[in-house]
């Protein structure tokens, strides 16, 4: 008997799917995100989400050929879209092209499609791909460039796509015509060497991996977390590198409010995630202020707020039971501040994030709501008639 019905992993929907629609909004409320990246970190982000954008494609395409599927998947559920965006808001502005073109064929095709396509990848995408690059290049995956108001008038698009995908004496052209043009912006009050330092190399450590070394500043040669801040927060050296990190963090904060306004991320995760985080952080800041950060600055730099909102939220790889949500997101936070705090990465969300997705499963199981009559005895039953 022949039969026009097919076997497909959920979610089912015969025209455009409520999961095409979820990951259209989802990247549209990244658009205020993106905007601000840009503007102080320059166009290698737009690059870099483009490049992304066409590697998750393709590769998701040539996947899907390959295992007999609709090609209009693409569009309907746009979860390569989702994966690419999110890749590459993580990497390095400025990181060589071929890399972010590895990391997305590495997300679409071992992650997601070799564990049987959406719905059925136990890892976040994004976050393994992440993490792939980070162990596989360390050196490239830690370059980030220095947010400076206004970046995207100095890494244009001409010198960012030089850098990406330019050779040597090009990149080294469009890094000096970049670092003068930053110099040329900048008011230079307090201690100038620090300008030059970063002018000179406007791409380098973040500003958590300075804090984990406890690196001090010219004007503050305390070599103490709380010297380092205090110096860096001074009127006399960089506050503003600081306003870009607040910035993008309220900029990610903005589009994660119109989630939860949408009903699109379940509430519970994100704040189980920040509740749990910020009380350990602020733990661990008050048993010593002068090795650990204050929760603040935990909660605004790195990757923090846009983790709890875009990326522990993934439905698929998440826990969705109400009980279960809380527990997943609270797991995340725990194993989020102790490799910060304690791990040789100084922002451990993508490595958080995977381990929690690890349990995901055991939450679930444990979570598991009762079904019903489960347990009652005939008699039970019988006396309820």
């Amino acid at each position: 008997m022949n039969s026009s019905f097919t076997l497909e992993s959920a979610p089912h929907d015969l025209g455009v799917t409520a999961t095409g629609r979820i990951m259209k909004i989802l990247i549209l409320t990244l658009i205020p995100a993106v905007l601000t990246n840009i503007f102080f970190y320059g166009f290698g982000v737009l690059i870099n989400i483009l490049l992304c954008l066409v590697s998750c494609l393709v590769t998701e395409g040539i996947l899907l050929r390959l295992r007999k599927r609709h090609l209009n998947l693409l569009w309907r559920d746009s979860s390569a879209a989702v994966t690419a965006v999110i890749l590459g808001l993580t990497l390095p502005q400025l990181l060589p092209w071929h890399l972010s073109v590895i990391g997305s064929v590495f997300a679409i095709a071992l992650v997601k499609h070799a564990f049987g396509g959406l719905g059925q990848n136990v890892f976040n995408p994004a976050m393994a791909a992440f993490v792939f690059l980070l162990i596989s290049s360390p050196v490239q995956m830690t370059s980030y460039v220095s947010p400076v108001p206004g970046n995207c008038s100095h890494l244009t698009i001409s010198r960012s796509a030089a850098i990406i995908f330019g050779g040597t004496d090009s990149r080294e052209q469009a890094r000096k015509e970049a670092q003068e043009s930053i110099l040329e912006s900048l008011e230079l009050p307090g201690d100038r060497n620090e300008y030059y330092r970063l002018a000179d190399s406007f791409t380098g450590p973040t500003f958590l991996t300075d804090v984990m070394h406890e690196r001090p500043v010219p004007s503050n040669p305390d070599a103490s977390v709380r010297g380092w801040t205090e110096g860096a927060l001074g009127s006399g050296s960089l506050p503003w590198l600081f306003i870009g990190h607040i910035a993008t963090g309220l900029a990610f904060l903005l589009g994660g409010l119109a989630l939860l306004a949408l009903r699109i991320i379940d509430w519970r995760i994100p704040v189980s995630f920040l509740t749990v985080a910020g009380g350990l952080f602020t733990v661990f800041w008050l048993a010593n202020p002068d090795a650990f950060l204050s929760p603040l600055w935990h909660l605004l730099f790195g990757a923090t707020i846009f983790g709890a909102f875009y990326i522990i939220t993934d439905p698929v790889t998440a826990v969705p039971k109400p009980q279960g949500a809380w527990i997943f997101g609270g797991t995340v936070a725990v194993l989020f501040v102790i490799i910060r705090n304690l791990g040789g990465y100084p922002d451990a969300m993508a490595f958080s994030v995977l381990l929690g997705n690890a349990a995901a499963p055991l939450i679930s199981i444990l979570t598991r709501r009762r079904e019903f009559g489960a347990g009652s005895t005939p008699e039970v039953l019988h006396d309820h008639d």
